[in-house]
């Protein structure tokens, strides 16, 4: 049996996370002297936050390319030139 700082370490979160996740009833426990997790508990709970990966699924080409609007190449010119780029 784990106690909630074992179960939190295990988790790496905190105390009150573990205390949070039992009173929400998504983490079984026991109440002997204190609150006790089985091995079993923890466990389950793991496999229950298991998601599917989900497919990898291919972007779609632009048939363009993205257009930057309202873009003067003089200014842009002048900025670069300010700031020694250019």
């Amino acid at each position: 049996m784990l106690r909630v700082s074992q179960v939190a370490s295990r988790l790496n979160c905190s105390v009150s996370t573990v205390y949070s996740l039992i009173e929400s009833g998504l983490l079984s426990h026991y109440r002997c002297p204190g609150v006790r997790v089985s091995e079993e508990q923890l466990s389950a709970y793991v496999e229950s936050t298991k998601r599917e990966a989900s497919p990898v699924t291919s972007r779609t080409a632009r048939t363009r390319p993205t257009q930057v609007k309202y873009l003067n190449a003089e200014r842009l010119a002048e900025a670069w030139k300010q700031q020694g780029i250019g």
